[in-house]
């Protein structure tokens, strides 16, 4: 058996089971941002299933976790770890030339950023590098979670402008489609309605006018049509002009979120009784037993319950008092 090479893998093989892709054709690679060594789906299942392991390729020595591996998307590895790098860099130093008072300060800022990602692509002074990532990560994390909140923003915006003008671009072309149909069908249609009426004309007054007619109805027709396109244009750039001002979040920020009670919010100000003088032997006795009053019994508690359990729900009409949420919330 000849022994493999572990400087020089072939690509479409594993190093750790052999396993080649040819014979596999299903077979996935994956790799770790730790070590960046190249291992099959199979053998990261049955070697880290059960926590983290050393990596199998020798005189590595990384801990990896199963959690971390992905799939490799570029064919040459150091492209793979230079993408990696950056996209860690940048996460952490998120700043863009509005958080800048002159150009010059933002080129500074992205000279160093650039200098980081040189050094940890090129292994040059590691921990340094690492350790003033961290401290800069430390130092500055408020202002780096709020330009991770306004990227968020932003491309939550570009995905709501793209849907947006999807959507305007479909029922644009619905209507238009609709439009080049309509005015076939009209010409077709008024050349014979023209012919047949034309037939019945007593003279060339008459003719005129008859054309005139047939021209006016396929010209409202397609009105309707045109009028449909400029509602959709100012619907369109209405829409648009929400989005980019952010108004559409603050409209869902505002919205209360008020459950539906039919209760009138669970509490009402006054009873829908009132108390009566009323006497019950039986009753004015237990209150007179020490017994009972020992237990903490109290007769006004009673009654009240009982008056709650007979008129609770007589007055509640539901669709009453959702109508009442209803305009609440409006």
């Amino acid at each position: 058996m000849v022994e493999l090479n572990w400087n020089n893998i072939p690509k479409d093989l594993c190093p750790v089971c052999k396993t080649d892709k040819y014979l596999s054709p299903s077979l996935q690679f994956k790799i770790n941002p730790e070590c960046y060594h190249k291992i099959c789906d199979s053998c990261v299942d049955r070697i880290f299933s059960l926590g983290p392991s050393p990596c199998p390729y020798p005189n590595c020595g990384k801990i990896l976790r199963k959690n971390r591996f992905k799939t490799q998307i570029f064919d040459d590895i150091e492209v793979e770890r230079e993408c990696d790098v950056r996209k860690r860099v940048m996460a952490v130093y998120n700043k863009t030339e509005d958080d800048f008072a002159t150009l010059d300060e933002y080129n500074a800022y992205l000279e160093q950023v650039e200098d980081y990602v040189y050094k940890l692509v090129n292994r040059i002074d590691v921990e340094q590098t690492e350790q003033k990532l961290k401290d800069y990560q430390i130092e500055h994390k408020h202002d780096i979670e709020m330009s991770n909140n306004q990227r968020d923003q932003e491309h939550a915006k570009f995905v709501k402008l793209q849907n947006l003008e999807k959507r305007y671009r479909t029922e644009k072309n619905k209507i238009n489609r609709e439009i080049f149909k309509e005015e076939q069908n009209l010409k077709n249609l008024s050349k014979t309605e023209v012919i047949n009426q034309l037939q019945t004309a007593s003279g060339e007054k008459d003719a005129d006018k008859i054309i005139a007619n047939v021209r006016d109805s396929m010209v409202s027709k397609t009105d309707i049509y045109k009028q449909q396109l400029e509602e959709l244009e100012k619907n369109y750039q209405e829409e648009r002009e929400i989005i980019i001002s952010g108004k559409d979040e603050i409209k869902e920020e505002e919205k209360p979120k008020m459950p539906f009670t039919p209760f009138n919010g669970d509490r009402m100000p006054t009873p829908p009784y009132e108390y009566g003088d009323y006497k019950d032997p039986f009753l004015s006795k237990m209150v007179d037993d020490i017994q009972y009053r020992a237990g903490g019994y109290k007769l006004d508690v009673y009654f009240q319950k009982s008056l709650d359990d007979a008129f609770t729900g007589l007055d509640c009409i539901i669709e009453e008092e959702k109508d009442v949420a209803d305009q609440i919330m409006v």
